[in-house]
Formats: structure tokens, sequence, C-alpha cells
């Protein structure tokens, strides 16, 4: 489990329209989102990119 904390990144993340919850500890993606993050890095673009 991870020990990294989004504390300094939540206001930047609760205006991203593809957060739907956000914890100090996990955030959670819109589905519509994570379908398309998939594709888009199998057909070869970065994290960064996406």
């Amino acid at each position: 489990m991870s020990k990294r904390l989004f504390t300094t990144q939540m206001k930047m993340l609760e205006s991203n329209p593809n957060v739907v919850q956000l914890s100090e500890k996990a955030i959670t993606y819109n589905p519509e989102f994570k379908v398309q993050a998939v594709k888009l890095y199998i057909d070869g673009h970065t994290p960064l990119q996406i």
C-alpha cells in the first residue's frame, strides 16, 4: 500500500472533471476516462500524455 498522500494536489484534482471521488489516499476516476486512458496507452501514448 502506498504511503503517498495527495494533500497538496487536492485543489487541482477537485477541479478535474475525470475525478469522481477524492481523498488524501485515493483518487477514483470516471469509468469512461479509464477506458479512454487504456485505449490511448495501448496506442502508444505515455501516462504523462494521457
